[in-house]
């Protein structure tokens, strides 16, 4: 008799020990969860603000290398001058089959 009272409270404890665990597990998932939807919204907002960077660089880049702009530096700041027109001898460019 003894050994069975003994034998059942060892269940109760294992049953117990097993609920625990469970619930652990459980509540390490919905944790491990939420951090992942943060991280998942700060990559969000990362990539928000790296494409707005990407759109700005992406307009200086055209502004900086506008044919305008390079004329400008070539004869203010670096002295250069246009050529006669008769120092000029436009190419032009074959059409390819089909065009």
């Amino acid at each position: 008799m003894f050994a069975r009272s003994r034998q059942g409270s060892l269940r109760r404890v294992l049953v117990v020990l097993l609920i625990i665990a469970s619930l652990i597990l459980y509540v390490a998932g919905k944790v491990s969860i939420v951090r992942l939807g943060y991280r998942i919204e700060a990559l969000e907002h990362e990539k928000k603000e790296l494409e707005r960077a990407n759109r700005s660089l992406r307009i200086e880049a055209s502004s900086l290398s506008s044919p305008a702009r390079i004329e400008e530096i070539a004869t203010r700041h670096m002295g250069m001058v246009r050529p006669p027109k008769e120092n000029v001898v436009m190419v032009r460019r074959k059409a390819a089959p089909g065009e």
